[in-house]
């Protein structure tokens, strides 16, 4: 799509936020408000925010945090008619959000639903960013947006994305200021790689995986576990920590979005 060598504040964003009726795909949670800002060279293009039928009911959890209710949501639009619009302004740009696995994962999961392509592309997320750049006790939304002073999130999704949009031109500027310039410099920085640090050497399984975008079995040995488990994850990119190289993967075990230390996997096969 791009030349990692671009510069980042060259490339088109599409700033992203979504609330869902709960907070896990596997038990059935659904879209219930889209909201989307595309910025190129730095100015705001289009923005798009709706509500959503998502055909079942909120969990009571997530309806005292976003403040929707069921008799709103059955009266809005469906995910099918509002795909247009979706697809139209993510036309060439990078998504960006805030734990984007979560947001990408929704998203994706509604596009198939209607035979869609996927949004698997590269996308910035802005809490790995964060954690690179700053020094805080929490890095939520809220909790970054509050300290910094900037645009306050609400749980509603253009709100949302209006406190994303300002985090990351915080951010990008941060990055700016050492050097990190480039779309690709942004992509290592989430992976925990300034520009002068090498790639880190991985087992050659692993690094075919991650070329390939095909999914591992793995056996895994973990804290939670007192026996080694096999799982099969989708890998999606590797990250350098202080205490050694992770694996970041969708596990579908857990159904979702986890971390393995490299150290912990005892055995990995490719799958087709």
């Amino acid at each position: 799509m791009y030349d990692p060598s671009t510069p980042l504040h060259e490339v088109p964003l599409l700033f992203l936020d979504l609330e869902t009726t709960g907070l896990s795909l596997g038990a059935g949670h659904r879209v219930c408000e889209v909201a989307l800002l595309r910025e190129e060279n730095g100015q705001e293009q289009e923005r798009f925010a709706c509500l959503v039928d998502p055909g079942r009911p909120l969990d009571p959890g997530s309806a005292a945090v976003n403040g929707l209710n069921d008799a709103e949501l059955a009266e809005a639009a469906s995910f099918a008619s509002v795909v247009p619009q979706i697809e139209a302004l993510a036309d060439g740009a990078i998504l960006v959000a805030h734990n984007l696995a979560f947001d990408r994962a929704f998203l994706s999961f509604e596009m198939a639903q209607l035979g869609r392509p996927a949004f698997d592309g590269p996308g910035i997320d802005t809490l790995p960013l964060a954690r690179r750049l700053l020094r805080r006790p929490s890095y939520g939304l809220k909790a970054l947006t509050t300290t910094l002073q900037l645009p306050m999130p609400t749980h509603r999704a253009m709100d949302d994305v209006i406190a994303l949009r300002a985090l990351f031109h915080h951010l990008r500027d941060l990055m700016e200021a050492e050097g990190i310039i480039t779309l690709g410099d942004t992509f290592r920085l989430e992976r925990g790689l300034r520009p002068e640090a090498p790639e880190p050497e991985v087992p050659p399984v692993i690094a075919q995986a991650l070329a390939e975008q095909r999914p591992l079995r793995i056996v895994y040995r973990s804290m939670s576990t007192p026996e080694p488990t096999a799982r099969v994850v989708r890998p999606i990119y590797l990250s350098q920590e202080p205490n050694g190289l992770y694996l970041r993967a969708f596990c579908e075990l857990r159904q979702n979005v986890r971390t393995f230390a490299l150290a912990k996997i005892e055995a990995a096969e490719l799958l087709d």
